[in-house]
């Protein structure tokens, strides 16, 4: 396929942690899309299986399904693959390759190995143990070589460019145009995403942001005995899902208000009392870039 993908290859042995959680169906996420109305993944012969519809939600492949043949067609941009079920040789581009494991069908839909999603698709196929979940993902290049970069400022823009995994769908909906971005000082792998009043906790996991909490400011009085993230807000804050995680150091923040009539961009730093003891603006922000910039006062 000609999509430009960092060169990943994640062979996984996911059965056995997932023949252990047959109790609660295994959760599939794809690109940043919680897949709800995708049949969950199938153990077989001790070999992962995904439906192979999966792989629309990947970028630009359309999957064509003969019945008849029991033929599966995937094309993207002129390139094409096709796979049979039962059938040991794919052809790629119309050029015979071997398959190791072969598709099989289940209540009507094909399901082709994990293995087959990661080596044809350049895609990182991620287990979730704590949420029960696959994350499957294609990497970006460019977000890559930014947290690659041994620039802080760089390595923070491209987490926050990072497709974002949950397993787990929000009710809330915020709405707005601000947006903050907060890091643990010296640090650009967790990251606090605030929108209007609610509240993301990201982790940084093999290629992507993973949930691993979420809460929402509320306007109850502070008094005294909440952490310093919401001093810092303003509110106290309710956990929605998952554990909110202890603030042990300082953070550093980046306000980006440049969406709204009249504001600016801010950035700075929070002390572990909540406090704000460095702050900058920024008035002609027009991109992330011109924000997330390298805070001279943190400490090294």
């Amino acid at each position: 396929m000609k999509k430009t993908f960092l060169s990943i290859v994640v062979l996984l042995i996911l059965s056995g942690n997932m023949a252990n959680a047959k109790a609660k169906p295994i959760q599939l996420n794809a690109n940043g899309n919680l897949l709800t109305d995708m049949k969950s993944p199938i153990v077989l012969n001790n070999t992962s299986f995904v439906p192979i519809r999966v792989v629309e939600s990947l970028g630009d492949y359309k999957v064509g399904w003969n019945s008849k043949s029991k033929t599966i067609t995937v094309i993207c941009d002129g390139d094409s693959l096709q796979l049979t079920v039962g059938n040991n040789v794919a052809l790629k581009n119309h050029k015979k390759i071997s398959l190791s494991t072969l598709p099989v069908m289940k209540d009507g839909m094909a399901y082709v190995p994990l293995r087959f999603i990661s080596e044809n698709f350049n895609a990182i196929v991620d287990w979730d143990s704590k949420n029960n979940g696959i994350a499957i993902i294609n990497p970006d290049q460019n977000e890559q070589m930014l947290i690659q970069s041994g620039d802080l400022a760089k390595a923070r823009l491209g987490v926050i460019g990072l497709q974002r995994v949950q397993f787990y769908v929000s009710k809330d909906r915020p709405e707005g145009e601000s947006f903050s971005f907060i890091f643990p000082e010296n640090d650009f792998s967790k990251m606090y995403f605030i929108w209007s009043d609610s509240i993301y906790y990201y982790e940084l996991k093999n290629g992507y942001m993973s949930l691993a909490w979420e809460g929402k400011k509320t306007f109850s009085k502070l008094d005294g005995t909440h952490s310093s993230l919401s001093k810092y807000l303003g509110g106290d804050i309710e956990s929605i899902w998952g554990e909110q995680p202890a603030v042990t150091k300082r953070l550093v923040f980046f306000n980006d208000n440049t969406g709204s009539v009249g504001m600016v961009g801010e950035y700075g730093i929070i002390d572990t009392k909540g406090n704000v003891v460095v702050s900058h603006k920024v008035q002609d922000a027009k991109q992330l870039a011109d924000l997330i910039v390298n805070v001279q006062e943190e400490k090294k």
